[in-house]
């Protein structure tokens, strides 16, 4: 299998996941913040990565702009649909679900790196802090932009 197709793979894996588990109304109430937390904080991240030369995409050939392969952000955006729609209540389990995101992005970090997708300058380490800085950003914002979890203040 050609390189370049994992990407467009994984996000119409993860866009099947979102269909099939996340009722319409609510992927449609959830797809601002994933558009904002998702794809356009991915955007700002690989930016600032490219810039300071810590990470690029490789092999994307024709499917990429300035450094960004095409399908990352709308792979991102329908992830945060899905994270903040299982986003629990109470505060304890907020912070170990965002570590468990941190967990599972530094694992696909890790994943798309060792297939080729990916290089990164300071091995694991570019794969860490960026999510540490991510997702309690995302988290963050999230929760101050709504309140009950997608109703909008």
């Amino acid at each position: 299998m050609p390189i370049n197709i994992i990407p467009f793979i994984y996000t119409a894996v993860l866009g099947a996941i979102l269909i099939s588990i996340v009722p319409k109304p609510e992927i449609r109430r959830f797809a601002f913040y994933g558009i904002i937390f998702g794809g356009m904080l991915d955007f700002v991240f690989v930016s600032i990565a490219n810039l300071l030369g810590e990470f690029k995409y490789i092999n994307y050939e024709p499917f990429g702009l300035m450094g960004i392969h095409i399908v990352a952000p709308t792979a991102w955006t329908i992830f945060f649909i899905m994270y903040f729609y299982f986003l629990p209540n109470k505060r304890v389990y907020i912070y170990l679900y965002t570590i468990a995101g941190i967990g599972y992005s530094v694992f696909f970090c890790q994943t798309i790196t060792k297939l080729g997708v990916l290089t990164l300058t300071h091995g694991i380490i570019d794969s860490i802090v960026p999510f540490v800085i991510w997702f309690p950003i995302a988290t963050w914002g999230f929760l101050k932009l709504t309140n009950d979890h997608g109703q909008a203040m």
